[in-house]
Parts: C-alpha cells; sequence; structure tokens
C-alpha cells in the first residue's frame, strides 16, 4: 500500500477590469471634491457559482502612452489620496449572489493645494483557506493540477480640489484597417489642472449619421494627449467628410465639446 499524494499547484492570473463575469462593481467610477462629495459607498455581488473571497485596498498609479497602468509609490505620489482616506470593510466573503457595500471616505487636510488628486480602489480576488485530502490506494502516486484566476478590479477614485480646468484639442487622426474593419484613431491633447472624460463620436458629415464612437475616454493629469481607436460600423469610402466630436461628462467642472471636420 502506497499513500496517495496530491499536490494542488495554483497558478495566480491578476485580471484588472472595472466589470467582471464574476463580481458585480458599482460604481466604476467615483469624482469627489474637498467640500460637499468627500465619500462613495461600493456595491459587491459575486455573480459566480461559488464562495469567493476579497481583499480590499488602495493603490496609486499612473497611465502610460501604450495604455497599460503603472503602479507608483503612495509614499512619493504627490497626488496620491490614499493618506487620507478610509475605507469599510476591507475583506470580504460572498456566496453565490451575494451582496455587500464597501463604504469610502476622504478626509483632505485643511491646507490641501488646490489640484486633482487621485488612486484606485482594489477588489483583489484571494484564494479561500486550504483543503486537504489523503486517500490509500495500492502503488498510486498522482499529481492534481489547479488552474485559478483571481479576479482583481481597480475603481480610479478622484477628488478635485479647487474650479479646475481643461484646454483640448483633436491633435491627430489617422484611418487604419484591422482584419476588414475600419478603425479612426484619434489623438485629443489636454492641458491644464483638470483630467478630462467623456466619449468621442464620428459623424457622417453629410448625412449627419453616427458611425462609430467611444465611450468613457479618459485624459489624466499625466498625460498631454492619448490616442483612442474608434471603430466605424461601415467602411467609408476616400473623399468622405466626417465630423469628429468629443463631449466632455457634465460632471467636470465647465465640461467641452469639442469638434473638428476632417475629409478621409
Amino acid at each position: 500500500m502506497k499513500l496517495k499524494i496530491i499536490l494542488l499547484i495554483t497558478i495566480v492570473i491578476n485580471l484588472t477590469s472595472f466589470a467582471h463575469a464574476n463580481l458585480l462593481v458599482t460604481p466604476t467610477r467615483v469624482e469627489l471634491d474637498n467640500k460637499r462629495d468627500k465619500s462613495a459607498v461600493f456595491s459587491l455581488v459575486n455573480k459566480s457559482n461559488q464562495t469567493s473571497r476579497y481583499e480590499i485596498y488602495l493603490e496609486d498609479k499612473q497611465l502610460l502612452p501604450s495604455g497599460e497602468f503603472e503602479i507608483i509609490d503612495s509614499e512619493t505620489s504627490t497626488t496620491s489620496l490614499a493618506s487620507f482616506t478610509r475605507y469599510s470593510p476591507r475583506r470580504v466573503s460572498l456566496t453565490p449572489e451575494q451582496g455587500t457595500r464597501v463604504r469610502l471616505a476622504v478626509r483632505p487636510p485643511k491646507d490641501i493645494k488646490q489640484g486633482e488628486y487621485r488612486s484606485y480602489i482594489v477588489f483583489h480576488q484571494i484564494p479561500l483557506a486550504p483543503t486537504s485530502s489523503e486517500q490509500t490506494t495500492d502503488k498510486t502516486v498522482s499529481l492534481s493540477l489547479s488552474v485559478t484566476a483571481y479576479l482583481r478590479i481597480a475603481i480610479p477614485v478622484i477628488m478635485r480640489v479647487g474650479e479646475l480646468t481643461a484646454q483640448l484639442n483633436i491633435a491627430n487622426h489617422q484611418i487604419s484597417d484591422i482584419e476588414g474593419q475600419q478603425q479612426l484613431i484619434v489623438s485629443i491633447a489636454r492641458q491644464g489642472e483638470r483630467s478630462s472624460y467623456g466619449d468621442i463620436e464620428v459623424f457622417d458629415a453629410k448625412s449627419d449619421e453616427l458611425i462609430g464612437s467611444s465611450k468613457n475616454a479618459a485624459i489624466y493629469t499625466e498625460m498631454t494627449h492619448r490616442a483612442f481607436a474608434v471603430t466605424l460600423n461601415n467602411k467609408i469610402k476616400p473623399g468622405t467628410d466626417l465630423v469628429i466630436k468629443y463631449v466632455e461628462n457634465d460632471g467636470l467642472f465647465k465640461p467641452q465639446t469639442i469638434e473638428q471636420k476632417i475629409t478621409l
């Protein structure tokens, strides 16, 4: 008789996303100020078919030109909210379809400088308590391999101090064709004290038909410009006149709408 040995190997895959089939988080973006709106409540619902546990924490990161995020040190960042933000709970376990709430409050110092501050609240799935089992069989040694993907959702929390403005313009554009699908690459330039957040829309200039859009386009303060790929509904012929429009979210201070007419 030999002891059957079960070796469990877990591969952890971090997925950074605002929405995922296994965990529903709302809201997906929080914008605060240092006067009236200093708190937020997040709603979490476990949409998977098994009990899951999540660790909750704050982190700071910046957006790179590639569209990826780079984690930065909260202690050296001049725009971090982490040192004066409180949240609770910091760890939750949810059964299937169970929900809970996470409360967050920002308490900025009285002498805080005017500007935009940003951190991310992270909901990071972590393993449940490990279990083990032993069975005896004749002349058997087995290896069990388990692959588990652990979810990681990061939600931006932004606080603006003062009446911050931004200057925007459509800096560049070009057409691309990826596997037969046309995309208009739109570059938006930003300057000023605050980030920008809104929707890009592309219209046929002749018919005024909406032929493509990109929702929730964000240009953070660490960037002076950012390029967005807008997928077009129909293939556009050369010589067609289009109108590119960028509409800022109306929750921003002095939101702007900019547009530019182009000819392909």
